[in-house]
C-alpha cells in the first residue's frame, strides 16, 4: 500500500476507523513503510508512537489528512487495530456474539480477537461493539492475549500509581503484568494511570507500540522524545527486552556510574523569570526553563550535572476521574554547557490558591502569567498588581465566564513548589 489511496468509500470508512482494508501481519509487509506526517499529530505527546504504527499499517488516519488522536477507542476499533498489529494462534474457537452480525464492518476482526484470547464478550452473550474501551480493558486484553502474568504480587506493583485503588479486581493481574512490562502509558502524568476512562486513539496507539518493543519487535522510541516521561518504567520488574537498564544502549559509558545520576535524586531548582508562576486549571505551560541550584553528584562525589544547568520542561494539569487536582512541572531536557540531554523528572503536584478581590496585591508581585491567568488577574485585582512574563501556555477546558466567580488560580513558588524528583537514571557522556 502506497501512502496516495484510492479514497472509495469502503477505504474511507476503514481508514476513519483506524483500520486498513487487509489483514496485515505485524510489521511483515510487502510493501516499505511510507513517511507519515499526521496535521494532528505534529506537536501531539503520542506523536513517535502514532507515527511509527502509521508507517508500518498497523493504524491509519483520517482521509483529511488527520489521526484524531484525542478521539475514543470503541471495542471494535480495538478489535481491528488488534487484529492488524498481532498474528497470534487461535486458542479458542470462536461462538459469536448475538449484537456483532456477519455483515458487521468489524465481524471478522472481532472474531479473531475472541479466537486468540485478546477480548472475550459479556455473560449476555453480546461484544458490545460500539462501547468505548476503558484504558483498564485495553491492557487487559493485552496481557491475556499475549500471555503475560505478573512476576510478582499485582498490588506491589499497581501500589506505583496513585490511583492504583481505582482499578477494578478483575483488571489487577493484567493491568500488572503490562506494566511490569512498560506497556502502561500514562498521559499527563505517570503517576496516575485513571484507568477507567475511555482509552483515546492516542492511548491505544502506545499501548501497542510498547507492546511490540517488549516482543522485540520495535526498537523502542528515541530517548529524546518527550513521550519517554510518560512511559511507567517500574523499578524491580522485567526490564524491556534488548535495552536492559541502560537508558542510551548507543552510548558506552552509560552503564558507567561515574555519569550516573540515579533515579530518586533531588533537584533544587529557581525561576529567572520571576519570584513566583500563576496558571489557571488545566493550564499546560510549555518551554518552561528551571535552573539547578546545586552540582548534582554521583555516589563517587564527582559532579554530572552542574549548578546553574537550565532544566526545560513542561507544567501540566494533574487530573483523576475528571477532576483537576492541581499542576506539575514534567522535565523533559537538560542543558549541560551546549549539550542537551533527555532528562526524565517531576516535581509535586501543586494545587490552587484562591485569588480574590481581597488579596493583597503583594502577594502577586513579580509574578509571571500566561495570558489567559492574566486576563482573570486582571478581572480581579484591575491594575493593583504589576504582571510579569507571559509564559507560553494552552489553556484546556471551556472559558472562563467573567460574570461567574472566577476559578482558584495555581499560585507556584518555584524554589518550595517545583523541587524535582529524578524519574528515570540519568547518565552523561564524559
Amino acid at each position: 500500500m502506497s501512502n496516495i489511496h484510492l479514497w472509495s468509500s469502503t477505504n474511507a470508512v476503514l481508514l476513519a476507523l483506524g483500520v486498513t482494508s487487509t489483514a496485515i501481519a505485524p510489521l511483515v509487509v510487502s510493501a516499505p513503510a511510507f513517511a507519515v506526517n499526521f496535521a494532528d499529530t505534529r506537536s501531539h505527546w503520542a506523536r513517535p508512537f502514532i507515527e511509527t504504527l502509521a508507517e508500518r499499517q498497523i493504524i491509519a488516519g483520517f482521509p483529511d489528512g488527520t489521526f484524531k488522536p484525542d478521539a475514543p477507542v470503541t471495542r471494535a476499533q480495538f478489535a481491528s487495530i488488534v487484529k492488524n498489529a498481532f498474528s497470534n494462534s487461535s486458542v479458542r474457537v470462536s461462538r459469536g456474539f448475538g449484537d456483532v452480525p456477519s455483515s458487521y464492518w468489524a465481524a471478522t476482526a472481532i472474531g479473531k480477537a475472541y479466537e486468540t484470547g485478546f477480548m472475550s464478550g459479556y455473560p449476555d452473550g453480546a461484544f458490545k461493539p460500539e462501547q468505548q474501551i476503558p484504558k483498564v480493558q485495553v491492557l487487559v486484553a493485552l496481557s491475556s492475549g499475549l500471555n503475560f502474568t505478573p512476576t510478582r504480587a499485582a498490588d506491589t506493583t499497581l501500589a506505583t500509581f496513585r490511583d492504583g485503588g481505582e482499578i477494578p479486581a478483575y483488571g489487577k493481574a493484567g493491568v500488572a503484568a503490562a506494566a511490569e512490562r512498560n506497556v502502561v502509558v500514562n498521559y499527563p502524568n505517570v503517576s496516575f494511570l485513571n484507568p477507567n476512562e475511555t482509552a483515546t486513539r492516542a492511548d491505544v496507539a502506545a499501548y501497542i507500540y510498547q507492546t511490540l518493543v517488549n516482543q522485540g519487535k520495535l526498537a523502542p522510541i528515541a530517548t529524546s522524545e518527550g513521550a519517554n516521561n510518560y512511559i511507567a518504567r517500574l523499578n524491580g520488574t522485567t526490564p524491556l527486552p534488548n535495552t536492559g537498564s541502560n537508558p542510551n544502549p548507543n552510548n558506552p559509558n552509560a552503564l558507567n556510574p561515574r555519569y550516573l545520576v540515579p533515579q530518586g535524586t533531588s533537584v533544587n531548582i529557581r525561576y529567572l523569570g520571576s519570584q513566583k508562576i500563576v496558571v489557571t486549571p488545566g493550564e499546560t505551560i510549555n518551554n518552561l526553563a528551571l535552573r539547578v541550584v546545586d552540582d548534582l553528584k554521583n555516589a563517587q562525589g564527582q559532579v554530572v550535572i552542574p549548578k546553574d544547568s537550565d532544566i526545560m520542561g513542561q507544567l501540566i494539569p494533574v487530573s483523576s476521574n475528571g477532576q483537576i487536582l492541581g499542576t506539575q512541572f514534567i522535565a523533559q531536557r537538560v542543558m549541560i554547557g551546549n549539550q542537551s540531554y533527555p532528562f526524565s523528572a517531576r516535581s509535586q503536584v501543586v494545587s490552587g490558591q484562591p485569588v480574590n478581590q481581597n488579596t493583597p496585591p503583594g502577594t502577586l508581585r513579580d509574578v509571571a502569567t500566561s495570558a489567559a491567568t492574566n486576563a482573570i488577574l486582571a478581572t480581579i485585582l484591575g491594575q493593583r498588581v504589576n504582571l510579569g512574563t507571559i509564559l507560553v501556555g494552552v489553556t484546556g477546558g471551556q472559558p472562563t465566564n467573567q460574570t461567574q466567580t472566577p476559578p482558584n488560580l495555581i499560585v507556584i513558588d518555584p524554589s518550595a513548589d517545583l523541587r524535582l524528583t529524578v524519574s528515570n537514571d540519568f547518565y552523561t557522556n564524559p
